[in-house]
């Protein structure tokens, strides 16, 4: 056995439970660091929908009030009223006849609403039936129960109905209002809204962002009228939804940052599951290393369908401040890790030099004879004749003072290193090789008897024997063996017995081996 074997592994034990703590430590912060992060991050996605919301909320707000000041001005004018009512009451000739009365009496209101950028003015009847579409007077007579569920709440439940919802011409963000006239229930009247008006708004407020507006297909399948389908154009960000053609046209100019429709072939791959999942999500996309935050607001109709997308763009560098700043966190978590680290690997590696120092021989780096008298008094202590033995063996080399007067004190040095390395190399791991002092040398064999003992005296003899060493003087070994005997509670008992079959061994004329139980 190698010097420090024992003290290696009881500090490569406590060094182990040092990086196993640092390890589970190191993972818990980690996991820690990751969570606070991802929690921030969702709590900046949670901010930016909430902002959008509240955006749209502030831009229909600014058309609420004027949408309810048309609808004072129609059902406090009582002629509109009359015909709307007899219109009611009647078919054929005096319903068509009144129609185009209403609208020639409504046509300056829709045309203040459409500067207003209103872009619908409908009647109903009470039955769901159109009475007239002031923006498109030559359809009519159509119900709208079955495909308009604003209509038909408004009717139904006489209350006033107000969101955004897909129509046979147009979408919008609709206002339905009962009517009500000389106590009986006539019908409904609705000022519709465009989302290029809610954009208008968005873009005074918000001007450091874009806005986009993206309608499914399959809600504008559903309910458009065949010739009302070329209002609609694909969009590009997804094969699954439209663009309204007028807001596109009207909005596509405005459009400050053109970056995100350069590269929308990218979007389209990057947001397609989340634009599939039809809620309200937040993305950041970097492109040429800008940050991009993308907020899709999701827009549901009466019957509470995800049916549209607000799309609000901008530059944002938020998201990557906080991973700046959580990236600082891990590595000065990591610095702090590195250090203990090195402190707790420096502080192992001094004792354990100074264990090296303590317990191995200065010039041949075995073991010195402190530290083979305590492993040889630990094999005493578990000594049992029953179960195991083992041996000493106790040698040193001939005639080696003169090897150091001859050839000097150096030599003699390199003659003791070689013969260390010679003898460490013939003997098993778990012998205990010492230097005792001087030129002489000390083994512990543990699990062995004096016989095999003896055995191993002689191969390690005729080693020495048969090596030829740096320097040119021939060189021998004496040896003397000794098994423990059940008697013996002393370290120095084996010792001396070993000791004198030695000492028998150099009266024989040296370079040869005795054992104690031969003498």
């Amino acid at each position: 056995m190698t010097p420090l074997v024992h003290s290696k592994q009881t500090i490569g034990s406590k060094l182990a439970v040092h990086i196993v703590i640092l390890c589970v430590f190191c993972a818990f912060s980690f996991a820690l660091l990751i969570k606070q992060y991802q929690e921030q991050k969702q709590q900046l996605f949670n901010n930016y929908s909430l902002g959008v919301k509240s955006k749209v909320e502030a831009s229909l707000g600014v058309y609420k009030k004027f949408s309810n000041f048309i609808y004072q001005q129609i059902i406090n004018n009582d002629e509109v009223m009359k015909l709307f009512q007899q219109a009611a009451n009647s078919d054929g000739a005096i319903r068509e006849e009144n129609r185009q009365k209403v609208l020639d009496i409504l046509n300056p209101t829709y045309r203040l609403l459409v500067k207003q950028n209103f872009r619908q003015l409908h009647f109903h009847f009470a039955n769901g039936d159109t009475f007239l579409r002031v923006h498109k007077p030559a359809v009519y007579g159509d119900n709208l129960f079955s495909v308009r569920e604003s209509v038909r709440l408004a009717n139904l439940e006489q209350r006033i109905i107000k969101g955004f919802e897909e129509g046979r011409t147009f979408n919008g963000y609709r206002f339905v209002y009962p009517v009500i006239y000389g106590g009986e229930h006539l019908g409904s009247v609705e000022v519709s809204l465009s989302m290029g008006s809610i954009l208008d708004v968005l873009y005074e407020l918000y001007s450091d962002k874009d806005f986009y507006f993206i309608i499914k297909k399959s809600a504008v399948e559903k309910k458009v009228f065949n010739d009302a389908k070329t209002n609609y154009i694909s969009s590009s960000l997804s094969e699954d939804y439209y663009y309204d053609k007028g807001v596109f046209e009207q909005n596509v100019i405005r459009v400050k940052d053109r970056t995100l429709v350069k590269n929308v072939a990218l979007l389209r791959k990057k947001l397609k599951d989340s634009i599939d999942s039809m809620v309200s999500f937040t993305k950041v996309v970097s492109i040429d290393g800008v940050d991009y935050a993308l907020r899709f607001y999701s827009i549901k109709n009466f019957k509470n369908e995800h049916v549209a997308y607000l799309i609000v763009t901008s530059k944002d560098a938020s998201f990557n401040q906080l991973f700046n700043k959580f990236l600082i966190y891990g590595i000065l978590l990591l610095l702090v890790v590195i250090t203990y680290l090195w402190s707790v690997y420096s502080d192992f590696f001094h004792k354990r030099q100074l264990l090296s120092l303590s317990n191995t021989d200065f010039l041949t780096k075995l073991y010195n004879r402190k530290k083979f008298t305590e492993m040889l008094h630990l094999e005493i202590l578990k000594y049992n004749p029953e179960q195991s033995v083992f041996s000493v063996i106790i040698f040193d080399i001939d005639h080696f003072k003169c090897i150091n007067d001859e050839l000097g004190h150096n030599v003699g040095d390199e003659y003791l290193k070689e013969l260390s390395k010679l003898v460490s190399a013939n003997v098993r791991d778990t012998d205990i090789f010492a230097r005792w002092g001087g030129e002489e040398f000390v083994l512990l064999l543990p699990n062995t008897q004096e016989g095999d003992a003896l055995t191993m005296a002689e191969k390690l003899r005729k080693k020495v024997e048969a090596h030829q060493f740096s320097s040119s003087k021939h060189v021998t070994i004496s040896l003397g063996v000794a098994a423990c005997i059940a008697q013996e509670q002393k370290t120095d008992d084996i010792i001396a017995r070993a000791d004198k079959a030695l000492y028998a061994a150099k009266s024989d004329g040296r370079n040869t081996s005795r054992a104690w139980s031969h003498l």
